[in-house]
């Protein structure tokens, strides 16, 4: 049974949600809307947990918002600009419900989770039983974090949780971070430095010894059982400490680090946060694995490992380039060319289309030779370091070869090209069919590429490979040909040895004395370093955003930790608007052909390098089977070209935030007035029970007054409203700061609830708080204000358009992506893709996949994808459950009422998200579905969307309210032949709304086309057509 399997600790508080997996927990949470504060400084994601967290008698609502208040308020210490996504805003939350409980009783907590522990024991084989939580155990939480996914702020944001929960209740002596070597003490420092924490590195002279609130940052390696001239007791620190650990696990191995580290924190508490558990669990053996399996499943309560990173669709895709068998040197010399033209493409990609990447972010492509110790000391060469040397020397040649054998390179570039590797996979498949689609598509041929190739990463066109020994650079030894500039870094330790037994393999080799630094100016835009061998740096902490093909050299079978961690790095991709996202994952990225520039290639000097790293990812629970792709196309029924099917959109050409400039002002209008409602009665219930109260409290409504507003600091709620406007990009709007107090005067434009006695000014602090609340009040206004001055402008340029084949929603093709272990899928996807491309329809019945044909949709096949299938990737988006409810639904009230509709025609069309037709409401609404109904010289255009109501307010929501407008914008264009309808088809039973909020009588809601698809199965698609047009 695998390692990730048995984290108990995080099974316990996922139970608490009433879930079993984090893909169940964040299924609604992913959305990037959600990662933001709303008026009344509560996060989204806490309103979206709460909308499906319906009776928990386990997390009350009110104590998720404390929590969620904490988080909020711990967050703006940070004094940074920060959006938590969706699974560090969990990992916080987590963090908050553990702490909660463990200072409340951690007699509590240890009989709670031993309860669990008995029912999660009781799934696992008796061998495998994880052993039970002892009360010593309970003060130390890890955290599984993949490289990139912000461990560092989720660090920060720990310490100022751990402070809040422990206040009088722990005596604490220092606070500690371990790091495992001095490069991430010094990026850690400089972390702090950027979140305005004071932090220093330990020396025996530290001011640390004396101010317990600065952090001490100290490398694991000198913590020892004695003092010595670099090392410290680690009895001097006592052992009531609050320890955070980096990557501390290194020295899980060594019994000394550990025990050092373990006895800091025996009466603290103590925080570790890694990406590579799974390794360091795995790399044990016997009694020291068990015990570490045993230590780490009751520890780590977070699991966010690179298998999650990766399936969100953060960090590069990654290309694993097999070599079976290196025996052959043939085999191995075009395995190596193809990796160097892997790497040429990637270059000649960022060259070619500078403007096309410049929105994704996308740093010059770099490529690594890296390994497990790629370090050569002084003296005696050992073990290690000769396999290091022979590794690094056999890059060189080749490379050296590459350049001087130039025919032969020629020739096995254009077998490559032509699928004629003679590399195959275990299908038999060329391993390099379809890598090379770009540099196809350029109709370059080989001798030309040879050319470019010399110049794009050897900096020259010809010349023979020098190595330097760079003296005063840090062992840095700098590759060119001939004069020309370096192309390439190697730093290993000790670089006159290697260039030494470098000069003895036949390699030119020179000193250069009084060099500049090649390495430290790689991250530089106008680097010219295409090329570093060595992970020394890697390991300590450098980092590079331009690392896109990765060359395994000297692995060891022991050191998978760093190997995973090296990976982590190479994948890291800062994304389209800093998302961290490839393309492929975002709604509209980057054509097929240029994704590879977004690829981590990964490539090894021998066949075992490579069956181990595919192991140590296997590990991890990452795929490492080649993902297989499909392209299906759409057959369309041509028939509606001639229907001129009419569309809502604006005029072309108009543009409400370039052509209508507003004033941010009071106006006395009853629209925006009646949206700004502020209730503090959730937060100060949280406040004062700690959640435990489940009362019902009678709403008071209250009013600010002349005293509240007298000393208020208006510069403050001026530059609050001024970020708030800002982060949503309202750029044709304009707050004079002295409209402020319009609103102090007029004071009508709000309704506050909250006792009386909360807005007592007792001392001059309390006006803090009523300063929040008035940002609180004029954000709600500022939203409805602009959305309205928005929606009511467009809606005066208004205009029907006959829909055409340039329409977003009229899509071309799906593009598949499915791993290669899916066998029976792919079959069905193969006939698929070859059946649609001969306009036969075929269908794929599987539990969670599935393909339909409806002759009403204008294009074939709609594609379902259920949840749990994260083999298979589809885009544009699949349908989820309630849009193919939906279309069955439909389908079935047509077939057995056809007579209703024999003189009718009914169309419909999928709308895509955000790229199809949006309708005009105050927020960005895109209902799942258009529907056209011709009947005679009418058209009915009806915009129809299945969704749940637990998120909308259905008293007042304006997706629900377009049902009203929709007609209004009707009358306004006056086209009397053309009917506008708008419906909400609930898939949440109106028993479940009727919970969750003060809502209106199902009657009430269906007069505001609100149909129930689950309480109506059999009659809502029928009350549908009844509104519409009295069929």
């Amino acid at each position: 049974m695998k390692f990730n399997q048995k984290l108990v600790l995080n099974k316990y508080i996922l139970s608490l949600f009433e879930v079993e997996t984090l893909e169940d927990l964040a299924e609604n949470l992913k959305e990037e809307r959600l990662e933001a504060i709303n008026e009344n400084g509560e996060s989204f994601f806490y309103h979206a947990l709460t909308s499906f967290l319906f009776e928990n008698k386990n997390l009350p609502k009110e104590q998720l918002l404390l929590y969620d208040n904490n988080i909020v308020r711990h967050t703006k210490k940070l004094n940074r600009d920060i959006k938590w996504k969706y699974f560090q805003y969990l990992t916080l939350l987590f963090t908050e419900i553990y702490l909660d409980m463990y200072f409340k009783s951690k007699e509590g907590l240890l009989k709670d989770l031993n309860e669990f522990l008995k029912q999660f024991n009781a799934e696992l084989p008796k061998k495998e039983h994880i052993e039970s939580f002892k009360y010593e155990e309970l003060n130390k939480l890890a955290f599984w974090n993949a490289t990139g996914s912000g461990k560092t702020l989720l660090m920060h944001m720990n310490m100022f949780q751990f402070n809040h929960y422990s206040k009088d209740k722990i005596k604490i002596n220092k606070t500690l971070l371990l790091t495992p070597n001095e490069g991430l003490s010094e990026q850690h420092k400089k972390e702090f430095e950027e979140s305005n924490i004071e932090a220093e590195i330990f020396s025996k002279d530290s001011k640390g010894l004396f101010e317990s609130n600065v952090i001490e940052i100290i490398e694991i390696t000198k913590l020892k059982d004695e003092a010595g001239d670099k090392t410290v007791a680690v009895d001097s620190f006592e052992d009531n400490n609050l320890v955070f650990i980096d990557e501390g696990h290194r020295g899980s191995s060594g019994e000394e680090w550990k025990n050092n580290r373990d006895k800091l924190s025996v009466n603290g508490f103590a925080f570790e946060y890694s990406a590579t558990f799974g390794q360091a669990i795995s790399s044990g053996t016997g009694k020291k694995k068990t015990e570490l399996t045993n230590e780490y499943s009751k520890a780590i309560l977070f699991d966010y490992s690179y298998k999650y990173f990766y399936n969100d669709g953060h960090g590069k895709n990654y290309s694993i380039l097999n070599l079976s068998d290196d025996n052959d040197e043939t085999t191995k010399k075009y395995y190596l060319i193809a990796s160097l033209l892997t790497f040429y493409q990637q270059i000649k990609i960022y060259k070619d289309k500078p403007e096309l990447l410049k929105p994704y972010n996308i740093e010059n492509p770099l490529m690594v030779f890296v390994g497990a110790s790629v370090n050569i000391k002084k003296g005696k060469l050992n073990q290690e370091e000769v396999k290091s040397v022979s590794d690094v020397v056999d890059a060189l040649l080749f490379i050296d070869d590459f350049i001087k054998e130039r025919d032969e390179s020629k020739t096995i570039i254009s077998n490559i090209l032509n699928g004629n590797s003679g590399i195959t996979n275990k299908n038999n498949e060329d391993i390099f069919e379809n890598k090379f689609a770009y540099l196809q598509s350029t109709n370059i041929n080989s001798d030309n590429i040879f050319t470019d190739m010399l110049q794009s990463i050897f900096n020259a066109t010809s010349g023979i490979l020098h190595l330097d020994d760079l003296k005063g650079c840090d062992g840095e030894i700098g590759l060119r040909l001939g004069d020309n500039e370096y192309f390439g870094v190697i730093n290993v330790g000790d670089a006159s040895k290697l260039v030494s037994l470098c000069d003895e393999n036949g390699i030119n080799t020179d000193k250069k004395d009084f060099a500049d630094s090649l390495f430290l100016n790689i991250n530089q835009k106008d680097s010219k370093i295409n090329i570093l061998i060595g992970s020394k740096k890697f390991t300590e902490g450098w980092s590079s955003w331009r690392v896109s093909i990765m060359g395994l050299i000297n692995m060891g079978k022991k050191e998978g930790s760093q190997i995973i961690q090296l990976f982590g790095r190479g994948v890291r991709l800062k994304g389209k608007n800093f998302s961290l996202k490839r393309s492929s994952a975002l709604d509209k990225g980057l054509e097929k052909k240029y994704q590879v520039i977004e690829t981590l290639s990964i490539f090894g000097l021998k066949a075992d390098y490579m069956r181990q790293f595919k192991e140590y990812l296997e590990e991890e629970g990452v795929p490492t089977d080649d993902i297989k792709e499909f392209t299906l196309p759409v057959i369309y029924d041509e028939t509606y070209k001639t229907k001129k099917l009419k569309v809502l959109k604006i005029k072309e050409g108009k543009d409400f935030k370039r052509e209508e400039k507003i004033d941010f002002k009071y106006v006395n209008n009853q629209y925006i007035i009646k949206k700004i409602v502020l209730s503090l009665y959730n937060q100060i219930d949280a406040m004062e029970s700690n959640g435990s109260s489940g009362n019902k409290i009678e709403f008071i409504e209250a009013k600010l007054t002349d005293n509240h507003y007298r000393f208020l600091n208006v510069d403050n709620i001026y530059f609050e409203l001024q970020r708030y406007k800002s982060e949503r990009n309202w750029f044709n709007l304009n707050i004079d700061k002295y409209s402020i107090y319009e609103f102090f005067e007029a004071n009508n434009w709000y309704k506050l609830l909250c006792p009386d006695s909360y807005l007592e000014i007792k001392k001059f602090n309390d006006y803090n708080k009523i300063e929040e609340i008035v940002i609180s009040l004029l954000k709600q206004y500022l939203k409805a204000f602009y959305e309205y001055s928005k929606s009511d402008w467009e809606t005066e340029f208004l205009e029907y358009r006959l829909l055409d084949e340039n329409d977003a929603n009229l899509i071309t093709e799906y593009n598949i992506e499915v791993e290669d272990n899916e066998i029976a899928l792919i079959e069905q996807l193969k006939k698929l893709e070859s059946d649609l491309k001969e306009h036969k329809e075929l269908s794929i019945n599987k539990r969670n996949f599935k393909t339909f044909y409806f002759d009403r949709h204008l294009y074939s096949p709609l594609i379902f994808k259920g949840k749990g299938l994260t083999s298979l990737k589809i885009k544009p988006v699949h349908l989820n459950d309630g849009e193919a409810d939906f279309i069955h639904d439909l389908q079935k009230h047509l077939d057995t009422h056809k007579s209703d509709f024999s003189d009718k025609e009914i169309y419909l069309l999928r709308n895509q998200s955000k790229t199809g037709i949006g309708v005009f409401t105050e927020v960005n609404f895109y209902p799942d579905f258009l529907m056209w109904i011709l009947d005679g010289d009418k058209q009915y255009i009806n915009f129809i969307d299945p969704k749940g109501l637990v998120n909308l307010n259905t008293k007042d929501d304006p997706k629900i309210n377009f049902a009203s407008k929709i007609k209004n914008i009707e009358a306004e264009i006056g086209d009397t032949n053309t009917i506008l309808n708008s419906f909400i088809v609930s898939v949440t039973p109106y028993a479940v709304v009727t919970w969750v909020q003060d809502t209106l009588e199902q009657f009430e809601l269906e007069n505001k086309n609100v149909l129930f698809q689950v309480d109506d199965k059999n009659k809502y698609i029928g009350k549908m057509f009844s509104k519409i047009s009295g069929v």
